[in-house]
């Protein structure tokens, strides 16, 4: 049974809000990620995808992503009257607030004492599912999901279950994570950090760039009367291959796909679109493209937007389904979904990576995230008929 994802709140190096959005999807400028020496140990410059107007210096500002994100959506909540104690939350994150605890121990070591305003609680990782429950007065079911990269896939996976159990009547579901020393040092502790703009699928893909972002849907069973996008499904799968590594046979992703496709009732040739995991490492990408080879051939248009957005962790996976959502709610805009311009590997599985504009009405949209450990989530959103 389709839900409905009737708004969303979106913030990440793309903008803030639809409109920024979509204008740098459609223009596809260079200079979204950032180059910045102030995360890395060794103090090399790396590339990150960062919210422009807060600079690193900006206390709690996983806080501050999702306020830009709640104020997007507080309006269609609003139109919903819905009894407080029927407002759900869900959010996946991978971080939470650690750059406070980061910067805390630095100001620690140096003045011997705590920063007057640190609080360990805004690290936890049910803080920002806590923090948005407070910021729009939900009693509800409020909850955290941290898978690593799958964690706000999951997080609109459980919003629907939570919907279908009659727990809540709306659910905010998503994901949000910020900056910090500790992601982009442990990525490149396993030399997974691109030192350009990375490049996913492509020849000279070297590595990621981590990034930062907050998603927010407001997720029902009733549409409401504004622009609304059907939650048509996901797929979960835990290939448990190696804590870091996927499966090279593409195993776990592809029994991700197939059972979002299963979920959503769908065959592979209804999917006009996917947007892939692509986090433009070796192993990832190699995997990825044997997987939806085997379910899609060459034949649905595929891309990832990390090259745009940076790897937003506990938050990609909303981000990205919100590329989507805006892409099926754009329909008439004609707008153009990011492509990866870098000479495509030829010893990839061959899949329809777009090179160049594509510009096309969809319907059916499938969006891949995949974290540590073999966590595979597969999600399709779709444009449909309410009385289906």
């Amino acid at each position: 049974m389709p839900v409905w994802l009737n708004d969303l709140g979106i913030v990440s190096a793309l903008g803030i809000g639809h409109q920024q959005t979509i204008d740098s999807l459609n223009s596809q400028p260079s200079n979204t990620l950032t180059a910045t020496d102030e995360l890395a140990f060794c103090g090399r410059a790396t590339y990150v995808g960062m919210v422009k107007t807060l600079p690193l210096s900006a206390t709690l500002r996983t806080y501050s992503l999702i306020d830009d994100a709640v104020a997007q959506i507080k309006p269609t909540l609003e139109q919903f009257n819905i009894a407080d104690q029927r407002i759900a939350v869900v959010i996946g994150t991978s971080t939470a607030s650690i750059h406070e605890g980061e910067r805390a121990r630095i100001q620690l070591k140096q003045a011997g004492r705590w920063p007057q305003k640190y609080s360990y609680n805004d690290q936890t990782l049910v803080a920002p599912a806590h923090y948005i429950a407070k910021q729009l007065n939900a009693t509800g079911p409020c909850y955290s999901i941290s898978t690593a990269c799958s964690s706000s896939s999951k997080a609109m996976i459980s919003a629907r279950a939570l919907l279908l159990a009659d727990l809540a009547d709306v659910v905010i579901c998503g994901g949000v994570d910020s900056l910090c020393q500790l992601t982009v040092n442990g990525f490149d502790s396993l030399s997974s950090i691109s030192d350009a703009v990375c490049q996913p699928f492509s020849l000279t893909r070297s590595g990621i760039n981590i990034g930062e972002g907050a998603a927010l849907f407001v997720m029902s069973k009733k549409r409401n009367q504004g622009s609304a996008v059907a939650f048509m499904g996901g797929g979960e799968s835990s290939d448990a291959h190696h804590i870091s590594a996927p499966a090279p046979d593409g195993s776990g992703a592809e029994q991700a796909m197939r059972a979002a496709l299963s979920d959503a009732n769908l065959t592979a040739e209804a999917i006009d679109y996917i947007n892939a995991h692509g986090t433009a490492t070796e192993q990832n990408d190699a995997m990825e493209s044997l997987a939806i080879n085997r379910i899609f051939g060459n034949n649905t248009p595929v891309s990832s937007s990390k090259h745009l957005s940076g790897h937003t962790l506990g938050a990609a996976g909303a981000i990205e389904a919100g590329i989507c959502w805006l892409s099926l709610i754009k329909n008439d805009c004609l707008t153009t979904l990011p492509f990866n311009n870098g000479e495509q590997d030829s010893a990839l599985d061959e899949i329809a990576l777009l090179t160049s504009s594509f510009i096309k009405p969809l319907k059916y949209c499938l969006s891949n995230s995949f974290a540590f450990g073999g966590n595979n989530v597969s999600v399709i959103l779709g444009l449909i008929d309410e009385q289906l």
